[in-house]
């Protein structure tokens, strides 16, 4: 098992598990990536499971001031997670010698009686640490892993942040509907992206009915802002949206199509894309979310990457 995450949660924060996400003012939950488990301890037990289901933000929390009907805002980060309560419960307190020899040194969740640290709230867990809580719990992380949408496609992974979007109680009905039909390059995200976008990059297609709106950086990984940014999205035909969306293309800031080598040649030769390819100006916001896909999306297959006539 690889980084994972320990919390220790209280009762006044118990609306974050409810709501599908973790806040936190330590920059280290920026670290946080989809997939990666979250081990969520309070009362003296790890109750309940978490499955990092999305990218952290940046995200102020609000809270209750001194004095009556003040309200602070507090910078931090916000990661959205998948939970799930546990039918076996761990008390760590039983396994304290295993576990502090790999819990971290500094930050440690736990203090020397087994009681948890009131200081940390979050902290980041080794390998070896994850692993030893993973046989502890008898295979529930496996359950987890199996029950929740899997992150091995960009599909099932946005499955994983839909059913995170969906518990949050902080959304109005309004703003769920508007996130949840961007997924689908729809409702108000699709005008905000025809704002800047009116053909295929492509292939160079006006008709808008054949038309998809695709996140440059995906929806999975973009908080509510990034959902239904005009500038985080483009025009594609269906079979140039498949690739764009897999990480098999992408394009540089110069509008260049860059191409992944796991592309078989042949498919772009049969849609009739001859290298090089220039797909025209983009908007400099556009090309900050460029810079995401091309980083964490593009070409994530074995081969490395090239520039269409490279």
């Amino acid at each position: 098992m690889h980084v994972s995450w320990w919390v220790n949660q209280s009762q006044a924060r118990r609306h974050e598990l409810d709501a599908g996400y973790l806040w936190s003012d330590d920059a280290v939950l920026a670290e946080a990536r989809p997939g990666q488990i979250v081990f969520v301890h309070a009362g003296g037990l790890i109750g309940t499971l978490g499955l990092v289901a999305g990218t952290p933000f940046a995200a102020q929390r609000v809270s209750a001031g001194a004095r009556r009907g003040a309200r602070s805002r507090v910078a931090g980060w916000r990661v959205p997670v998948h939970f799930e309560e546990l039918l076996r419960p761990l008390r760590p307190k039983d396994h304290l010698q295993a576990l502090q020899a790999l819990l971290p040194s500094r930050h440690s969740p736990l203090r020397a009686t087994g009681d948890a640290n009131s200081t940390v709230y979050v902290t980041r867990l080794g390998a070896d640490c994850a692993a030893l809580l993973g046989r502890l719990l008898g295979g529930q992380v496996e359950e987890l892993l199996d029950a929740a949408p899997a992150l091995g496609s960009a599909a099932r992974a946005d499955d994983v942040a839909e059913h995170a979007l969906r518990a949050r109680a902080d959304l109005d009905a309004g703003t769920r509907k508007r996130l949840l039909a961007a997924r689908a390059g729809l409702g108000v995200y699709r005008e905000n992206v025809e704002r800047y976008e009116h053909a295929c990059r492509l292939s160079g297609l006006l008709d808008r009915r054949h038309l998809r709106a695709r996140h440059i950086k995906p929806w999975r990984d973009s908080n509510d802002r990034e959902k239904l940014d005009g500038c985080n999205g483009l025009l594609l035909s269906p079979h140039f949206d498949q690739l764009f969306e897999r990480g098999l293309i992408s394009f540089s800031d110069a509008g260049d199509l860059l191409v992944a080598r796991a592309l078989n040649p042949a498919v772009l030769a049969a849609w009739n894309i001859v290298p090089p390819r220039n797909v025209g100006a983009l908007q400099p916001a556009q090309c900050s979310y460029l810079a995401y896909h091309r980083e964490l999306v593009f070409d994530k297959q074995e081969g490395g990457r090239r520039a269409l006539g490279a």
